[in-house]
């Protein structure tokens, strides 16, 4: 983040103009790009900058009165001004319910006032110490690559491990992002000291919670793999409507609940059935989209990665189930740690933290 080095800013504010109708707003770089700038402020005795990346709104529920009200000063502001652009703007909607099917129903002459607010979207400060703090708990694609551009790394979401993360081409540095972290701006080091702990599922007693599924797995895997992908979509259509009535799959979306409970079932009795039913349940490999509108020649999916998919998600799910059998693992702070299905804590001084999305 060597762009957003404090030295550099602080020689913009005494050598280049600020913005016109501003005193403290000065561009990061080419001064055209009027949405890239950062305002200086005094904080605590000290000059610190905020970075600026576009603007945000914020949304405040107003009583009618107050409605009218902010109505006519913003027509006074565009007869004075002869533009639309303003700080404030006032919106008028029409209140809704939803009926006994869930469908969406207007109230008629019934409505809800809300005022609308222009501000800065901050996406942190730098301080005299030429740390860079963030002070947002969520960053949007344009904010990761505004942050990527102004640094010698890529800032990306994954959800594997946690949230937002930072990594340089040489993952000589990486970090989780969250609000109030602060980092070197030339190093990217962190000056916030943290811990990343992943949770590793005991494979001991995990193997003891899927026991009940073991005799499922083992005789659906070898049927599975005798079938082509016409006779499992065929399998699957009658195992639903068998179950739920004539034309039962073509409704198929929603039934997560349903299929779970039948599977459960016929865990013993019909391993096969049970399978499939926890395929469609949690979509797996798109099977219940086949099912429901009818085979293409287009995939190329195989019975071998259905069946492997079918098992890693049925153990998942299990796993959520019974959170006793995760087993916590630090990972120290400040290089890549692996990805982790089952959730990522970070820990600053002694107190978990939420990590920016």
């Amino acid at each position: 983040m060597k762009a957003f080095n404090y030295k550099r800013l602080l020689d913009i504010t005494n050598t280049v103009p600020s913005f016109r109708g501003n005193v403290n707003r000065f561009p990061l770089g080419n001064r055209k790009q009027n949405n890239k700038y950062f305002l200086r402020r005094d904080e605590d005795g000290y000059t610190v900058f905020d970075v600026v990346y576009g603007e945000t709104w914020n949304s405040t529920e107003i009583d009618r009165l107050e409605y009218i009200r902010l109505k006519l000063e913003h027509r006074k502001f565009r007869k004075a001004t002869g533009t639309e652009r303003a700080q404030t703007y006032v919106m008028k909607w029409t209140k809704h319910t939803t009926d006994e099917n869930g469908h969406y129903v207007e109230l008629k002459r019934q409505f809800e006032y809300h005022r609308r607010d222009r501000g800065h979207n901050t996406i942190g400060t730098v301080r005299p110490d030429n740390s860079f703090e963030f002070t947002k708990s969520r960053y949007w694609q344009g904010d990761r690559c505004f942050l990527s551009q102004h640094s010698a790394g890529w800032f990306v979401t994954d959800s594997r491990r946690g949230g937002m993360i930072f990594y340089d081409n040489n993952d000589q540095q990486f970090h989780p992002i969250w609000k109030g972290l602060r980092v070197n701006c030339d190093t990217m080091e962190a000056v916030t000291p943290y811990e990343v702990v992943i949770h590793h599922v005991d494979r001991k007693s995990g193997k003891g919670i899927l026991s009940k599924y073991e005799h499922m797995f083992k005789v659906s895997e070898v049927m599975l793999k005798a079938m082509d992908l016409h006779t499992i979509n065929n399998t699957c259509i009658e195992i639903v409507d068998g179950l739920l009535g004539v034309d039962a799959h073509k409704g198929h979306v929603g039934r997560m609940k349903e299929y779970t409970e039948h599977a459960e079932k016929l865990i013993d009795d019909a391993p096969l059935d049970a399978l499939l039913l926890f395929t469609l349940a949690y979509d797996v490999r798109h099977v219940g989209y086949r099912m429901r509108y009818g085979m293409n020649n287009h995939t190329d999916d195989t019975p071998e990665n259905i069946f492997m998919a079918t098992k890693r998600r049925v153990a998942k799910e299990v796993y959520k189930e019974n959170p006793d059998i995760l087993k916590e693992v630090s990972c120290g702070s400040g290089k890549r740690y692996p990805a982790c299905d089952w959730g990522v804590k970070l820990m600053v001084n002694g107190q978990q933290v939420e990590q920016a999305t």
